[in-house]
């Protein structure tokens, strides 16, 4: 019998949250072991996530712009930095000349 990938993927989702071995869940579903384990492969973890109503949610990369002032009156400019980056610049900075 043929299943849709919905239905694959409900099957993947409620094998998980069974907490049943691969093969007793397929046992009680009447599946086939290799049957499940290529669905698992193609369809994978990560789409089950998403059908449960979760995301991958990627961090923006804030960029800043910033203008220092050294005490011997040189003035950097630190442009399409982030922030972290210029800490580390500047502390990068800070133990060469210490």
């Amino acid at each position: 019998m043929r299943h849709s990938p919905t239905a694959i993927r409900q099957f993947l989702i409620e094998q998980r949250l069974s907490g049943l071995t691969v093969a007793a869940f397929c046992e009680e579903h009447e599946l086939k072991v290799p049957t499940f384990y290529s669905w698992k492969k193609k369809y994978g973890e990560a789409e089950a996530s998403l059908s449960e109503g979760f995301c991958k949610i990627t961090p923006k990369r804030e960029r800043a712009e910033r203008s220092l002032r050294l005490p011997s009156g040189l003035r950097l400019e630190l442009i399409g930095l982030t922030t972290t980056e210029i800490a580390e610049l500047i502390l990068e900075i800070d133990r060469a000349h210490a």
